[in-house]
Parts: C-alpha cells; sequence; structure tokens
C-alpha cells in the first residue's frame, strides 16, 4: 500500500511540475515590433508550423505561428494569412527560443505598425 501511495505521490509531483512549465512557457507574454522578410509552412510527420522571419533592428527574429490550446488560440491559419511580407507587425509572443530543439516564440497576437 505505501508503494501505490509513493507512485501517486510523484505522479502527481511530474504532472504539476509539466502544467507549471506549460503554464510559465504559455504566460510570458513580451512584444516585438518585426518587419517581416519571409514566411512559410514547415512540415514535420506529427504536423507542422508557420515561420515567420522579420527585422527587428539589425537582428533576425524567427517565430512561430500555432495554435496554443492553454491561451486558446486556434486561428493560426487565419493569422498566417494576413501576415504580409514586407510589412511591419506588433507581435505579442509567448515562449523561448531555444535553437537546439528548435523552439521558436509562438504569436499570441499581431496588429500592423504604420511606418
Amino acid at each position: 500500500m505505501k508503494d501505490f501511495i509513493g507512485q501517486i505521490i510523484v505522479i502527481v509531483l511530474v504532472l504539476v511540475i509539466a502544467i507549471g512549465c506549460s503554464a510559465c512557457v504559455s504566460f510570458n507574454d513580451h512584444t516585438y515590433t518585426i518587419e517581416v522578410t519571409d514566411k512559410e509552412r514547415v512540415n514535420y510527420d506529427d504536423g507542422g508550423k508557420y515561420l515567420i522571419y522579420g527585422h527587428m533592428g539589425d537582428d533576425i527574429i524567427v517565430i512561430e505561428n500555432t495554435d496554443s490550446l492553454l491561451r486558446g488560440k486556434f486561428n493560426s491559419s487565419d493569422v498566417y494569412a494576413k501576415i504580409e511580407v514586407g510589412k511591419t507587425y506588433e507581435f505579442t509572443v509567448v515562449g523561448y527560443r531555444i535553437p537546439i530543439l528548435s523552439n521558436y516564440e509562438n504569436i499570441i497576437d499581431f496588429k500592423e505598425v504604420s511606418e
């Protein structure tokens, strides 16, 4: 019985940590003003994602546009269609760029910025 309770405690702790990490990544909103230079859809065996490339000053930025269950975002295809190369946008993004894992910050909201 003690082993069973110990296993339940470990499972609950793992779930709490996983949910906590997901919440940290999904709710760390920050904003970039980016001139979009390109965009593409990248396909993987388990689906795909939309990537947006651009410049923020002298920095090159790559962000993704995927649905987000925790943020209630389910319109990434519509967002992708509205973003135009050559225009400047203010993007609200969440997440972290982790190059070794091919993780990108995800677009939550955007609006065109007039120059």
